[in-house]
């Protein structure tokens, strides 16, 4: 791998990774007042605890990066086990669709923690060829890029199993009530608000992966990108379930009609 090459791609991780931060620095100061207001002066609930991890665990990564400057170790934990927490949020969403089933909690707690231990293992580099990092960057191995890559799918197919059962109770709960006027539900802000995260997560995950996957100046500098925006929008959809109700994600759809 030349010179003029490694320059490039770091120049550009370093523009995606100030990128990403702004992006999460920026949204996290304008919605602080709604965070305040809606979760800490209110009672706790899972759905909260859940939020502060996954908004926090974020800014935590970036602190233990920069204390842990030389390991590259770090990030390659972080980057999966913040997922692993929005995955986690967007589970107990479906537990509370699907009835608070225990069966629906044990079968997503497994997916949850196996995804992630996974993903963590197809993280951490394989190849011993790979070069030392120059700055805080690494430049990813092709071997180490496509095996990366496969913990981005799963993810992806992750994102698409959550989003097909929302769709399902969706289209379950509009047949049940056809016919009857009512307000405003929980469901169709998790249904709208959901929709959009998949489709723009979507879109960037199979960038992400495709880069992974191909020999270039972008191979994994896409990551924290991705990383960043997906705990941006699962915060700010946990902000607009709790706008709408007081009542945080736990709340069964046939009680949540709000009149708007």
């Amino acid at each position: 791998m030349d010179n003029t090459f490694e320059i490039v791609s770091i120049r550009l991780a370093n523009a995606l990774f100030a990128s990403s931060l702004v992006v999460l620095f920026y949204d996290h100061l304008i919605t602080l007042h709604s965070e305040i207001r809606l979760l800490w002066k209110r009672p706790k609930n899972a759905s909260g605890y859940l939020f502060f991890v996954n908004r926090y665990l974020a800014l935590g990564n970036i602190v233990t990066a920069v204390a842990l400057f030389p390991n590259s170790f770090t990030p390659s934990i972080f980057r999966p086990v913040t997922e692993g927490v929005v995955f986690a949020i967007f589970s107990l969403r479906i537990y509370a669709l699907y009835g608070c089933r225990r069966v629906v909690l044990l079968a997503f707690t497994i997916i949850t923690i196996s995804g992630t231990v996974i993903s963590i293992w197809f993280s951490l580099p394989k190849d011993p060829s790979t070069p030392s990092n120059l700055g805080c960057q690494i430049i990813l191995s092709p071997n180490d890029g496509s095996t990366t890559a496969v913990g981005w799918e799963g993810l992806m197919v992750a994102d698409a199993i959550l989003f097909s059962l929302t769709i399902r109770k969706a289209y379950q709960v509009h047949f049940s009530l056809s016919g009857i006027k009512v307000g405003r539900s929980l469901l169709s802000v998790v249904v709208r608000d959901g929709s959009l995260y998949f489709l723009v997560m979507t879109l960037l995950n199979l960038a992400n992966i495709i880069s992974l996957h191909v020999a270039s100046p972008l191979q994994g500098n896409l990551s924290a990108f991705v990383g960043c925006l997906s705990v941006t929008l699962t915060s700010r959809m946990i902000l607009n379930l709790h706008e709408a109700a007081d009542t945080g994600l736990y709340t069964d759809h046939t009680t949540t009609v709000i009149r708007y």
